[in-house]
């Protein structure tokens, strides 16, 4: 049974990435709602987890129980992955075992396993060498599961000959001592400051380039005004080329002008795509929640929101006029498995009773605080959960009083007829 290094990237659609302790790829594969029991048959149907990487620190509660579940170890990076270091990381591996990434949940799930791999990389491979000398080959994939374990060479070996088949200790997390903490967290931040000076020097290489192609374009301006002054000191006395030469220089201007507006908005469209990938890594980290608008409370709004947004269960949608819809039109929302409705102004009886049927939570907009960027609005997911669970225990007092409400009439109704 293969021994697997396996990376998970958690969420709505669940990464996968299996690969040996050797570095080679077994599985990289990602579903829609993957189940925990249908994660743990595909891991155990591939081999046996050694260890279960995360990208981000702290690790996901997934793969606690994943490792837990498995007898696995959980190695979790002393810093989350950027983005752009995953990215990086997974095209690399994947160029170099000639496969494609299908997905970010993928490349995310194998950069959390390579991650792990090089981690251990050198003393797995200390190991294999050492084995290899003993003429121990057979023993290699077991040894370095237990060496991963925590077992030296030495003791791994004297297990597994002492025993016919090993079963796996059971994991226990121990205290890290100080000096091992730091060393890793050295090892660490020397790769990343590895990694940053090697984007660095990509930087200065792009740099070199375009001072190079400016110094270029400088000794053609430098050729071109040349070339005008010559032809102005050369036909001075003719009108018709002095005109040409005014309407050259005009059309020199505006192309600047025009220059001079296309890199402010490309400074723009920088500074955006900026904020929007913020926002994404904040979403996948689950600090802020994205509200899919819903411009018209009715069937047209409503497909007209489906079509733009693709509504879809689990989402939280804001609804930027709630005035025209009824029980239909609630129910036709509700249907699509939506989280919360944010409700930007009044919303009718009919329309309130079904939500509260299907017990989807209605908020007012009034109590969010919501930022918008290029037409999207999104809030901060903590405060989103206070409110709905605030919205929650509301709903409960205020049906505590209509059951008090009716006791009493009850009550009263008795009273008179006695």
């Amino acid at each position: 049974m293969k021994h697997l290094i396996v990376g998970i990237d958690p969420g709505v659609n669940v990464g996968l990435a299996a690969i040996t302790l050797n570095g080679k790829p077994v599985l990289i594969e990602s579903k829609r709602s993957w189940s925990f029991s249908d994660l743990i048959k595909t891991i155990s149907e591939l081999g046996e987890a050694t260890i279960v990487s995360s990208d981000v620190s702290p690790a996901p509660e997934l793969l606690e129980q994943l490792s837990h579940k498995l007898n696995a170890v959980l190695f979790v990076p002393l810093f989350s992955m950027a983005a752009i270091e995953k990215r990086q990381t997974a095209k690399e591996y994947a160029q170099n075992f000639e496969f494609k990434i299908r997905n970010v949940h993928e490349a995310d799930a194998l950069a959390a396993a390579v991650k792990a791999y090089r981690h251990y990389q050198t003393r797995l491979e200390q190991t294999e060498e050492k084995l290899k000398r003993l003429g121990l080959d057979p023993l290699v994939d077991e040894v370095k599961s237990l060496v991963v374990r925590g077992y030296t060479v030495k003791r791994a070996v004297q297990m597994l000959q002492d025993s016919k088949r090993i079963i796996p200790p059971k994991i226990v997390k121990k205290a890290v001592p100080t000096e091992e903490h730091l060393k890793d967290m050295v090892a660490e931040l020397e790769a990343k400051l590895s990694w940053e000076q090697q984007k660095s020097e990509a930087l200065r290489l792009e740099n070199r380039e375009l001072r190079m192609k400016a110094k270029t374009l400088e000794s053609e301006i430098a050729s071109l005004k040349k070339a005008i002054e010559k032809e102005r000191s050369r036909q001075q006395v003719e009108i018709r080329r002095e005109r040409e030469y005014e309407i050259l220089s005009d059309e020199l201007q505006k192309a600047k002008a025009k220059l001079s507006e296309l890199s402010v908005q490309l400074e723009d469209y920088k500074h955006l795509f900026d904020e929007v990938q913020r926002l994404r890594e904040q979403e996948s980290q689950g600090k802020i929640v994205l509200l899919k608008p819903i411009e018209a409370f009715t069937e047209n709004g409503l497909q007209k929101a489906f079509y733009l947004y693709s509504i879809k269960a689990g989402d939280s949608v804001l609804l930027l006029n709630p005035s025209g819809g009824g029980a239909m039109t609630a129910e036709k929302l509700s249907k699509r498995g939506i989280n919360v409705v944010v409700a930007q102004g009044s919303m009718s009886h009919q329309a309130q009773e079904v939500f509260t049927q299907y017990k989807v939570p209605v908020i007012s907009a009034e109590r969010l605080k919501i930022e918008w960027l290029e037409g999207l609005p999104y809030v901060d997911s903590e405060f989103l959960r206070k409110v709905m669970k605030e919205a929650s225990q509301t709903e409960v007092t205020k049906a505590y009083e209509e059951i008090r409400t009716l006791l009493e009439d009850h009550r009263k109704e008795i009273t008179t007829k006695d």
